[in-house]
């Protein structure tokens, strides 16, 4: 199997993760986790911990998916902001809310110390700054929803001490920071010891679901199991239900090597929308830590210069905070958005044995971390205070508005099937770039790599039928509709979708101007999926 990762890759992937075998057999075990991220493997930690087999499969290398492009904060503070949470969920499901991810930073914890697990984590304080554009009332307001939601240590500091000309902010105790990457290794080391088998490079493509439950890979191999848990960011076993109440988005980082102690040891977050948030990585080397600052988030494939993200957040570190070195790390990550804040976790809808857990926001750890501690009760059908806040059957009607609004978006997206707009239009293909091109009918997302050799693939997203956009930022096609991406060459890279642009040609009066034209080989399953992908 080819693998095509991200040209951006994380400052924890600096240290990578042991190559794990692919699945060669069919097996059968209790619980079939897809997914190896913090999702998966804190879920298969916990069952194994509870007597229960368990076999992972994970579509990448391990430490190649999203949880190694978070900037690793651990916080109980949503992004909704707390009196959002409250008008929209009630005072009691906000109160669980905040609750159960506040458990999860303390589970993490626990894992931690049970397991000797070194991965720089730390407790510390979180900062949350008004930015100019807000309301001047509104850190007030979020500190009297903090108290109702039972976080009475929050304090309004009018004058921070960290950054006293950055303007007020509340401070918020009992935050962490980790590294993601080294968490990951620890706990699949764990799970060896305890008797889990975790497979990579084996991506489960399809699902069934009763009277024989089973998840099937790429390579056709089955893993027969009692229950399902799809733990992939966005479901990967079904191609609409979920999707439609979430949204992607991309967000930004930039590390900057700065001098030891020359910033504080906190977490920072302000209010702009979309808001910016700081931590550092401390002794990097020798004298010097490391600044990582986030933000600029869009929807996936609605951007028309992703590239010039880390460029703003690298003035904005210069402007707020006086930082003025160089640009060390840079990368990107993806935010799937539920429509009332929280994560769709439980059973999949109308499934018996499939589980999913999934739009985990901007707080991706610790939603990872609640997600094992729920989908374990599920399972082993243990009684579990978080179980309807978190539903995936859920509807509340205050979101019907949003999700309406949602919905619109994708669908405006589908234009592109029709008329491409102007600025998607390149007239020529320069090595190491992606271009859209109308043939007819037809779209093409055309690649010309550094040695001048030329990629053509139908630009029609096999998920449900969006036409991917080109990612400068990353080298990578984006589908706009809802969030699937592609690397330049095609092979799928974040679902929903479940397998690869396909390679085609173009007839000769339209073909581009390039030295050679590849098409690889693509599996027989990929076609077959390809041919119901339109809409």
């Amino acid at each position: 199997m080819q693998l095509h990762h991200q040209i951006n890759p994380s400052y924890w992937q600096s240290h990578p993760l042991p190559p794990l075998p692919q699945l060669r057999k069919d097996c059968s075990t209790d619980v079939c986790i897809v997914g190896a991220g913090i999702t998966g493997l804190t879920t298969a930690y916990l069952l194994l911990k509870n007597g229960f087999k368990v076999v992972l499969l994970e579509r990448d290398t391990l430490g190649n998916n999203e949880t190694a492009r978070t900037s690793g904060h651990l916080s109980n503070i949503l992004d909704e902001g707390l009196a959002h949470l409250i008008d929209s969920l009630g005072e009691d499901a906000a109160k669980k809310a905040v609750a159960s991810h506040s458990d999860a930073i303390d589970l993490i914890e626990k894992i931690i110390q049970e397991e000797h697990i070194s991965c720089d984590f730390k407790r510390l304080d979180g900062y949350l700054y008004l930015s100019p554009e807000t309301n001047k009332d509104y850190l007030k307001q979020e500190g009297q929803a903090a108290h109702k939601l039972g976080l009475r240590d929050v304090e309004l500091q009018v004058s921070p001490t960290h950054f006293s000309d950055f303007g007020p902010a509340l401070r918020f105790s009992q935050q962490a920071r980790i590294d993601s990457q080294k968490y990951l290794l620890g706990l699949l080391q764990a799970i060896q010891k305890m008797g889990g088998e975790v497979y990579t490079e084996s991506p489960a493509v399809e699902f069934k679901d009763t009277p024989l439950t089973y998840a099937k890979t790429t390579a056709g191999y089955c893993v027969y199991a009692k229950k399902i848990v799809v733990a992939t960011n966005v479901p990967v076993n079904d191609r609409l239900q979920i999707h439609n109440k979430e949204k992607a988005f991309r967000s930004y980082v930039i590390g900057i090597e700065v001098p030891s102690d020359s910033f504080p040891d906190i977490l920072m977050w302000d209010t702009s929308k979309p808001y910016h948030y700081i931590r550092k990585v401390p002794d990097i080397h020798e004298g010097m830590d490391l600044l990582l600052i986030g933000g600029e988030d869009h929807r996936v494939g609605q951007e028309d210069h992703p590239e010039s993200k880390f460029e703003t957040l690298h003035d904005w570190a210069l402007f707020n905070l006086g930082i003025s070195g160089p640009i060390a790390f840079k990368w990107s990550g993806q935010i799937i958005e539920p429509l009332d804040g929280l994560a769709y976790i439980g059973k999949n809808p109308g499934d018996r044995n499939t589980y999913i857990a999934c739009g985990d926001s901007g707080h991706g750890l610790t939603h990872g971390a609640l997600s094992a501690m729920i989908l374990r009760d599920l399972i082993q059908e243990t009684p579990n205070e978080w179980t309807d806040i978190y539903s995936p059957s859920r509807f509340r009607m205050r979101s019907l508005g949003k999700a309406l609004r949602d919905n619109m978006n994708a669908l405006v997206q589908y234009k592109d099937r029709i008329h491409l707009r102007q600025e998607l239009k390149f007239s020529t293909s320069q090595p190491g770039e992606g271009r859209l091109l109308h043939q007819g009918p037809k779209t093409f997302a055309i690649y010309t790599d550094l040695q001048n050799r030329t990629y053509t693939m139908n630009a029609v997203c096999p998920h449900l039928g969006g036409i991917v956009h080109w990612n400068a930022a990353e080298k990578t096609w984006d589908c706009p509709c809802h969030g699937s991406r592609f690397s330049c060459t095609g092979e799928v890279l974040n679902g929903p979708a479940i397998s690869s642009l396909k390679s085609t040609v173009l007839k000769s009066s339209s073909k581009p101007e390039a030295s050679e034209t590849t098409t690889e080989e693509r599996t027989d399953y990929e076609d077959r999926k390809e041919s119901d992908s339109s809409i």
